[in-house]
């Protein structure tokens, strides 16, 4: 992700502050020193998801370097998970949140019912982890808002797809609101895929955000995936 992704310029290591910007954070991890998860200093996650799946560095393929390699079996009874988990600070209303990564999904996985990418909240008093999700459905990222109450998903079914084999750069871009203020919109290899205005948060009394999942937070497919993903960045600024 550079300057252009998000507005700001980059700054190494974890989740901390950008310097004259007390509101904005920066989230950044390339996996070249391996999975850093909890406890491990400097750690940008603080947690693994790992339901019927494994989360992974291994060497990247078709590129130099290492990357983060998230596998899940079938889905059975329940949906299969692969993911890293940040905690970030409350995210309130008004929050503009950009995740950008690198996405390689290997031939033989389904470009479809994968969810990639998650923004929810754990302590806003409502079971299930209210939030909105970035996902595949026929090779094309949609929104899904399902678990903020609006079964609407913004999709665009003209947008280009995604193509197996091959590496392709994601860039999220959300402004956390309940109505007309909340925005999103996606790029892929910075195109513009999807551009949609409505509610990107729950309706409840504590209104916000404050984790980032990122991998394969759920595979409900009837076979087994393989997901890469690199040049992980989150930036949160107000």
């Amino acid at each position: 992700m550079d300057a252009a992704e998000i507005g700001m310029r980059w700054l190494p290591l974890a989740l901390i502050a950008i310097p004259g910007d007390a509101s904005a954070q920066m989230l950044r991890d390339d996996f070249e020193r391996g999975l850093c998860v909890g406890s491990c200093r400097g750690a940008p996650w603080a947690i693994t998801q790992e339901e019927n799946g494994r989360v992974r560095v291994a060497a990247a393929p078709g590129r130099p370097g290492r990357a983060l390699l998230a596998e899940t079996g079938p889905k059975r009874g329940g949906v299969a998970k692969a993911d890293v988990v940040a905690r970030t600070r409350f995210l309130p209303a008004g929050t503009l949140v950009a995740i950008a990564f690198d996405l390689h999904v290997p031939r033989g996985t389904p470009l479809d019912s994968l969810q990639l990418v998650d923004v929810e909240c754990a302590s806003c008093g409502e079971g299930g982890n209210p939030g909105v999700r970035l996902y595949l459905r026929r090779g094309r990222l949609r929104i899904d808002r399902s678990k903020i109450g609006t079964r609407h998903a913004w999709t665009r079914d003209d947008a280009p797809q995604l193509v197996a084999g091959r590496w392709h750069r994601i860039v999220w871009r959300l402004r956390l609101g309940v109505g007309d203020d909340g925005t999103a919109g996606v790029t892929l290899d910075g195109r513009e895929v999807l551009r949609a205005t409505g509610a990107t948060l729950a309706p409840l009394p504590r209104l916000g955000a404050d984790r980032v999942q990122i991998g394969i937070t759920a595979n409900s497919n009837p076979v087994p995936a393989r997901v890469w993903f690199d040049n992980v960045s989150v930036t949160i600024a107000r």
